[in-house]
């Protein structure tokens, strides 16, 4: 699809020959000069701020750091002792422990997997042959009598025998 080279938006958008250009396009310049003019006095300003009203706060803030330095010594130390080297050990552990964490619980799976699987197997192969539906290990096991346990007998060793003798 060809494209004339004057689309009536352009030939809209732009004075024709014979006119001077409109005021607007004069200010653009000048608008450009003040910002950077104001641009370059705030850098001039804050320079000024900062090397006279603050050179005496950045002369102090070594005396500062001088006089708690033991204070920031020792809560590093202590930061290091009971907050990083415990969390340092237990990340070393648990990426030396993961591997083995990792088999026993794919082995526990696989094992309650495939024993769930199992036991549906039986107990379809149980309705197959039996025609019925098998009774649960647990009903069974309480159609049966209950066990008793024999009573522990108190042990002897090291006690006396006391008789009471009544009087008749």
């Amino acid at each position: 699809m060809a494209q004339s080279s004057h689309s009536p938006a352009v030939a809209a958008a732009t004075p024709p020959r014979g006119q001077p250009p409109p005021p607007i396009s004069s200010l653009v310049p000048l608008v450009i000069s003040a910002g950077s003019w104001a641009l370059s006095c705030t850098a001039a300003l804050f320079k000024i701020v900062s090397l006279y009203l603050l050179s005496p706060i950045l002369v102090v803030i070594p005396v500062i750091f001088y006089l708690l330095s033991p204070i920031l010594i020792s809560s590093q130390l202590l930061l290091n002792l009971f907050v990083l080297l415990p969390y340092r050990a237990a990340v070393y552990i648990s990426q030396a422990v993961y591997p083995i964490y990792a088999f026993v619980g794919v082995a526990c799976l696989s094992g309650a997997i495939i024993g769930m699987g199992a036991r549906q197997i039986v107990n379809l192969v149980g309705w197959v042959l039996l025609g019925e539906k098998m009774q649960s290990a647990s009903t069974q096991r309480s159609a049966s009598p209950p066990r008793t346990r024999p009573q522990k007998k108190a042990s002897t060793r090291g006690k006396r025998r006391v008789i009471v003798k009544t009087e008749e």
